[in-house]
């Protein structure tokens, strides 16, 4: 939502293993990880079939939104 948000920019593709490159979120993912938002769960992995916990989301929205304050 927050790549939406930003009105879809692109993004360099990622090296996770597990975020196909023609995912229909795979640049939200590539986006996401460009403005520091995420870094996946590993150097390799982003786990897109895990769900989030309540302190990822918040740890996510401060990251794009919080330090603008």
């Amino acid at each position: 939502y927050l790549w939406i948000l930003a009105g879809n920019p692109s993004a360099p593709a990622t090296n996770f293993t597990d975020v196909p490159n023609n995912a229909d979120y795979a640049q939200a993912v590539a986006w996401a990880v460009q403005q520091g938002i995420t870094s996946g769960t590993s150097a390799t992995t982003f786990s897109p079939e895990a769900t989030c916990t309540r302190g990822q989301i918040v740890t996510f929205l401060y990251r794009a939104y919080g330090k603008q304050a």
